[in-house]
């Protein structure tokens, strides 16, 4: 039996050409990193980018989830005008091969959100060592989730202020879709839809982007989930959404 036809969400090439058609009216750097899986990575940065103080993006390790790739890429393209005097460094797809597959690992089974301690992927690993010298305001992954029941986010710490922050961006979306109302999920508590693991208990499965940004690069960290198997339209606009609240709370817009 054939696959299923995929849309244009599911369209690396597509994607990437809009990114570097944005990048190229926008006044950002958009460059090849190196390749995974037979297609080539990308790494976008702002000229006012500096290791201190910065803002870093990323969707699509988890090739299922177009709805973030799709909100990242919104939010830019709708603040196209400003991106150049903002301090950031985006990753607008880090797993090319399961976008193209709609799948949540690389080909050889692994899941790219479980091998931020010593990297078992050449791309993964350049990212860890460039960013290790970085501290960012603030670090945003943008994900889905198959069984999500609305809107929710992770906040490794739960500090107040970001208890604050994380429920004015919650708050931001839920004309679009509501938060997720489970008490647990994937076994962590869950408060009216924030998240606040402890750092000391990553999963067992492997260490995470957003820890290792955590524990490495300092700063608010947030991955924000959408229900994957709501429309694609609003949950990209959701993650356009709460992207700019993010970043408004921090005072970076």
């Amino acid at each position: 039996m054939d696959k299923p036809k995929l849309g244009h969400s599911h369209n690396y090439s597509l994607l990437m050409m809009r990114w570097r058609i944005l990048c190229k009216k926008a006044g950002l750097k958009f460059f090849r990193i190196g390749e995974a899986d037979g297609y080539p990575c990308y790494e976008i940065c702002s000229p006012v980018l500096s290791k201190d103080g910065g803002v870093y993006l990323s969707a699509g390790i988890h090739g299922d989830e177009a709805g973030a790739l799709l909100g990242l890429l919104q939010w830019a393209e709708l603040h196209k005008d400003k991106l150049s005097r903002m301090p950031l460094l985006i990753y607008p797809c880090l797993n090319p091969w399961g976008l193209k597959n709609n799948s949540r690992f690389n080909p050889q089974g692994l899941d790219l959100n479980r091998v931020w301690d010593e990297s078992a992927t050449p791309l993964i690993a350049k990212i860890m060592q460039k960013i290790r010298d970085y501290h960012f305001r603030i670090s945003i992954c943008l994900h889905e989730d198959y069984d999500g029941q609305g809107i929710y986010l992770y906040a490794p710490g739960g500090s107040p202020k970001v208890r604050m922050i994380a429920d004015a961006v919650l708050s931001s979306v839920e004309m679009i879709i509501p938060r997720d109302q489970r008490k647990k999920i994937d076994g962590r508590r869950c408060t009216n839809g924030m998240i606040f693991p402890r750092p000391s208990k990553p999963p067992a499965e492997g260490i995470p982007e957003a820890l290792f940004l955590y524990e490495n690069c300092g700063g608010i960290n947030f991955t924000l989930e959408t229900p994957s198997e709501l429309g694609i339209d609003p949950r990209a606009a959701a993650h356009a959404c709460m992207i700019e609240e993010s970043l408004r709370d921090c005072g970076l817009t």
